[in-house]
């Protein structure tokens, strides 16, 4: 039975391209940037300012907002409490995104990448992976893209890096969990070594399983 899909990646995995191919093979709605314009076409953030602050934690810390954040995805209470704190702008734009999220899921199956998507989401019990892949191919994968093709290969290399860690720092700041561990998802898969389309196949076939009950015995004995 589909169900709601969350997919964190490394910059490079090619984890947008996963998720896409895998909304059309399965026929449900995918959301990537597609979350920033809807994010500001429900809140008095503009799309240009949304994209510039997307996946950014705050560059101070704001007291009494990880007791808002935490409950990230919208009771009144919550809500309440948010209006009573001066929240950062990266912590409204993260509510705004929650809520954004959430009203999409609660719609049905669909495929959301990154922007804790699997954190926000988890009352909702989504099936969460994480695609990474090893770093000269992630260079190479991004290099062949029309808008990177001019940059060095060390360019290229410190931009992942730089992406990877404002990623990683967003993910641990709202969600108190390290990214890209993998305790913190169901399956990770590496492209590198099983390719995009069969991290689709592989996601395709997981998430027919997921929470099927085990008919294994417990003890073969």
């Amino acid at each position: 039975m589909p169900r709601v899909i969350t997919i964190g990646r490394q910059f490079g995995s090619g984890g947008h391209e996963v998720g896409l191919r895998l909304s059309k093979k399965m026929g449900i709605p995918f959301y990537d940037k597609e979350l920033i314009r809807l994010t500001a076409k429900n809140s008095r953030f503009a799309e240009s300012y949304l994209e510039k602050m997307d996946e950014q934690k705050p560059s101070f810390l704001n007291i009494g907002s990880a007791g808002v954040i935490s409950g990230a995805g919208g009771t009144t209470a919550q809500n309440a409490m948010s209006q009573f704190y001066n929240l950062s702008p990266n912590d409204q734009i993260f509510l705004e995104t929650s809520k954004v999220m959430h009203k999409l899921a609660e719609k049905g199956p669909c495929v959301i990448v990154g922007r804790c998507a699997d954190y926000i989401l988890r009352d909702l019990d989504p099936v969460n992976f994480f695609i990474c892949a090893d770093l000269p191919d992630r260079i190479a994968r991004k290099i062949a893209l029309d808008e990177h093709k001019d940059m060095t290969e060390q360019a290229m290399e410190k931009k992942i890096i730089q992406t990877d860690k404002s990623r990683s720092k967003y993910y641990e700041y709202y969600s108190h969990e390290p990214w890209g561990a993998a305790d913190n998802y169901h399956l990770c898969i590496n492209t590198s070594v099983v390719g995009v389309d069969g991290a689709v196949e592989i996601i395709m076939k997981f998430v027919e399983e997921f929470r099927k009950k085990n008919i294994m015995p417990d003890n073969l004995d």
